[in-house]
């Protein structure tokens, strides 16, 4: 009963809030996380196996420890502002974040890769200069930082915190210790994905209520021109992802040490595989 009074309440949110496109973009994602279709993830690994990562595959992290992590599992992956708990502070509003593969790879290649930090870099001098920027991987900030000061061409750089490390578990941080893996492979997932605030085939006049007034010029140039910082890795669906596209969970440290939280998350999810920082499967 209380999911149907929850679809309710968030269809007369979105009715109030939305038009045009962009209300029948997330009334269609709204009926799709409430519909019976079955979505069957199996495990497909083994424990010591390695996780690989599909291009298009979607990773969540959360804030907090099992708390927050009880709260996706009852809800789902689900946008703030739909519940009445967003604090009007984000850029990005009415939709759920998500760090969007660009490419098949490990899952331990992806962490090591956003452990490093964002470089950015001027070639040549003046209006004729080329901004350009970079991940640098984990541990090589020297090796790349010497290749640039020797290239004669590039007269400046500064760097900075790789998104990801303030969203996801990290090889750098362990502010945060959860995130969900989820399989974006089915047709479903990705109609539901479609709904994307970041798709470029959306008009600027669907994606306008899902961003803050005074970010809202900037991101119509920024999602056409993406790059390492902007970032050229994030998608925002309206509305949120039903629970049931999850077919892993990815901990830090922390967890990892922690068999007690281990054998909470997999009762919870008994279906999912858990994998640490290094990236293979230890439950």
């Amino acid at each position: 009963m209380s999911g149907i009074l929850n679809k309710q309440k968030y269809i007369e949110y979105a009715e109030k809030t939305f038009k045009g496109e962009a209300l029948e973009l997330v009334l269609n994602n709204i009926e799709m996380f409430y519909d019976g279709t079955q979505i069957t993830n199996k495990n497909k690994y083994r424990i010591g196996d390695e996780v690989r990562l599909s291009k298009g595959t979607y990773m969540h992290g959360i804030a907090g420890m099992l708390d927050a992590f009880d709260w996706i599992i009852e809800n789902g992956f689900l946008a703030v502002d739909f519940t009445g708990a967003g604090e009007g502070k984000n850029k990005i509003k009415n939709s759920i974040g998500m760090w969007n593969i660009q490419q098949d790879c490990t899952l331990r290649e992806y962490i090591i890769k956003y452990s490093g930090i964002t470089i950015t870099y001027t070639i040549g001098r003046g209006p004729g200069s080329e901004e350009i920027s970079e991940l640098v991987p984990y541990h090589k900030f020297d090796e790349y930082t010497e290749n640039i000061n020797n290239d004669d061409r590039i007269w400046t750089y500064w760097g900075e915190k790789t998104k990801e490390v303030t969203f996801l578990p990290s090889l750098v941080s362990d502010k945060r210790q959860i995130a969900f893996i989820l399989n974006m492979e089915s047709e479903y997932a990705k109609k539901m994905a479609y709904a994307d605030v970041w798709n470029t085939q959306l008009s600027a006049e669907t994606i306008e209520d899902f961003l803050d007034y005074r970010y809202y010029p900037k991101f119509l140039d920024l999602r056409f021109k993406k790059n390492a910082v902007t970032t050229d890795r994030e998608s925002a669906v309206m509305f949120g992802l039903p629970l049931k596209l999850a077919e892993g969970v990815f901990v830090g440290r922390k967890i990892e040490n922690d068999k007690k939280a281990l054998s909470y998350i997999k009762s919870k999810l008994p279906d999912a595989y858990i994998c640490g920082l290094d990236g293979r499967v230890i439950m």
